[in-house]
């Protein structure tokens, strides 16, 4: 058998000479610690999860992000790989905007990767008042005035503004006062307050949020529609299977996959046969 220490040595040897002397010929001129590993033989699966990507008309994707925290480099590192993964399997360019709130003024927007910076671009709502926007459209309401598209703007943006309110107050405040229109736009406005509240919170506070979604429009409208696309199938028992669905999904906060259900008969099923739903 051959000696595995010598040829350990052997290797070394011969990695310190590539790194001493052919790196340094080449204009590649640190000074090191130790030798790294060659060999990575754990593997890891990491899922990432992007908050929100648009393909524009020019063929790019514009990235959006939403942060009530700021980790400095490690929030950098964090969008540049996203960005690194997003375009490898899209072969696109992708622009990265983050949203920062939760009294966040300054942000590091710049990120040393070596031959190359990586750059962000930050977007601030602190100086924005939520509770402004609420005592605005509060007194809109008070005189019968309906609200406009860019309330409905506003309004949405509200969690991510600076406000008297904890975070859970904030979005319940704001879906309450949406969900006395029942315009699409009131409805879109409720569904993007979810999603922060699905980003957001957790626990006990989802949990209440969840339940004023549920008394909403939205809710009742995603439950009736459920019955219905439950009924359309011809089963007796469709609206229950239905109904079980809808309460599964929305248990485990799958929007998204909700709205698939009652538009995809395929994908209904699907999702039936993962909740064991017969």
């Amino acid at each position: 058998m051959s000696n595995t220490k010598h040829e350990d040595a052997i290797m070394k040897m011969g990695f310190r000479y590539f790194r001493d002397q052919i790196l340094k010929m080449l204009g590649i001129d640190y000074d090191y610690v130790d030798i790294g590993p060659t060999e990575l033989v754990e593997l890891t699966i990491h899922s990432m999860f992007m908050d929100f990507t648009f393909l524009t008309t020019e063929d790019f994707y514009i990235h959006v992000e939403f942060q009530t925290t700021d980790s400095g480099k490690d929030d950098l590192r964090r969008f540049h790989a996203y960005e690194a993964v997003f375009s490898h399997e899209t072969g696109k360019k992708v622009l990265t905007y983050v949203i920062y709130s939760g009294g966040i003024k300054n942000a590091r927007d710049t990120l040393d990767c070596g031959t190359y910076s990586y750059k962000i671009s930050p977007i601030f709502l602190t100086q924005k008042s939520a509770d402004e926007v609420f005592h605005y459209l509060q007194e809109k309401s008070k005189k019968g005035e309906g609200f406009t598209d860019e309330d409905y703007a506003k309004l949405s943006l509200t969690p991510l503004m600076s406000s008297g309110q904890g975070k859970k107050d904030t979005i319940k405040t704001a879906i309450l006062l949406a969900k006395q229109d029942t315009r699409v736009t009131a409805e879109k406005t409720v569904a993007i307050l979810y999603t922060m509240a699905d980003k957001f919170l957790q626990g006990s506070d989802l949990e209440e949020i969840k339940e004023v979604v549920a008394m909403t429009r939205l809710g009742q409208m995603l439950y009736d529609d459920g019955l219905k696309a439950g009924k359309s199938e011809g089963r007796i028992e469709g609206s229950d299977r239905m109904a079980s669905l809808t309460k599964k999904l929305l248990e485990a906060d799958r929007m998204a996959d909700l709205q698939l259900a009652l538009d995809d008969p395929g994908y209904r099923e699907k999702l039936m046969d993962e909740y064991g739903i017969k």
